[in-house]
Parts: structure tokens; sequence; C-alpha cells
């Protein structure tokens, strides 16, 4: 059974690499309309495309322009490789084990890179406040339209409604992020913790 689920891993790994490739794959548009054609694009394809359409059944996970149908189904090939991996090698596996990386699989791939990407935001808002340009207004506005709630939230939960200059919020803004991504990456490692030790 351990070999078997060596087997699985190592079939797993290749699979995901070809999700990969399709993801690269798509992002040219004249691959696509040479697809008729034959090669390594529609090999690729008629592998991987099964799968991912499965997921693009999903709507939640497709808003207006981006699309995170690959992302989460790279998420669930990866948690089935660590599963069989850990198997293989171990001989053990557990439902708290099974539940402890599904929980960490979330973290480090949704709700960690949320946090950062919100946190990368505010630091180019931060660098547009001191070295304005002429030509970065629409960047600004756009930041600006994004960061909006969760700026507005701790000017009026932390701050109280105080006045506060742009940079000084923003500055605020930036410090709360990374305290909070401290804070939930400790809760969140406790957690997986407690979840591998559970006795079944």
């Amino acid at each position: 059974m351990r070999e078997f689920a060596r087997l699985l891993a190592t079939l797993l790994s290749i699979y995901s690499f070809l999700v990969v490739i399709r993801i690269i794959l798509s992002w040219f548009s004249s691959l696509q309309r040479n697809q008729s054609q034959g090669g390594i694009f529609s090999f690729v394809q008629r592998l991987v495309d099964p799968y991912l359409n499965f997921f693009k059944r999903i709507k939640f996970l497709q808003r207006g322009p981006l699309d995170f149908t690959p992302l989460v189904a790279l998420l669930v090939i990866n948690l089935a490789e660590r599963i069989a991996q850990t198997y293989a090698y171990t001989g053990i596996i557990s439902v708290g084990y099974i539940l402890a990386m599904i929980v960490q699989s979330l973290w480090w791939s949704v709700a960690s890179l949320v946090v950062a990407i919100f946190g990368i935001g505010v630091i180019i808002r931060l660098y547009l406040s001191y070295k304005p340009r002429p030509n970065a207004i629409n960047i600004i506005a756009s930041l600006d339209n994004w960061l909006r709630r969760p700026v507005d939230f701790i000017h009026s939960k932390i701050l109280r409604g105080r006045e506060i200059s742009e940079r000084n919020l923003l500055w605020i803004t930036l410090i709360a992020t990374v305290v909070t991504y401290i804070a939930l990456s400790l809760l969140f490692n406790l957690f997986i913790r407690l979840l591998m030790q559970l006795p079944f």
C-alpha cells in the first residue's frame, strides 16, 4: 500500500507540473489559436482541461477578470500529493493529519496570500504618497478604491475616527497588517499542531 502511495504521489507531482504548464501556455493567445495543429499544447490541454473545467463550475472562484480556479486546482493536487507522500514514508495517516494539511494549505495558499497582497498594496500606496508622479494618478485611484474598506475600518475602530494625515493612516494600516499577519500565522500554526495531535 505504501508503494502505491509513493507512485500516486509521483503521478500527482507530474500532473501538478502539467497543470502549471497549461496555465502558462494559456497566457499566450497565439499558442491557443494554433492548438488545432496538435503538438505539446494540444496534448497538455487534453490531459489537464477536464480537471480544470471541474473547478470552473464553482462560480465564486471567478470574480470579474480574476479567475482563482487554477490556484484551487493546484491546491487540491498538492494537498493530495502531500497526504500520499506522508503515508508512503510513515505508513500512518489520520483524520487529524488530513485536517491539518487542509488548514495549512488554505492558510498558505489563500489567507496569507491575501494579507500579503494587501500589505504590498499599502506599501505601494505609501511610496506614491511620498513620491507622487503625474502619471500615477490612475494607480493611486485604483489602490485607494481597493484599500478603502480596510483602511476605513482601521480609522474608525482603532483610531476612533480621530483626525490623522493620510500618510500616518497608511503607516498605521501597514503596521496593523503586519501584526495581523503574525498573529494569524501563530494561531494557524497552533491550530495545525492541535489537529495533528488528534488521536484518530
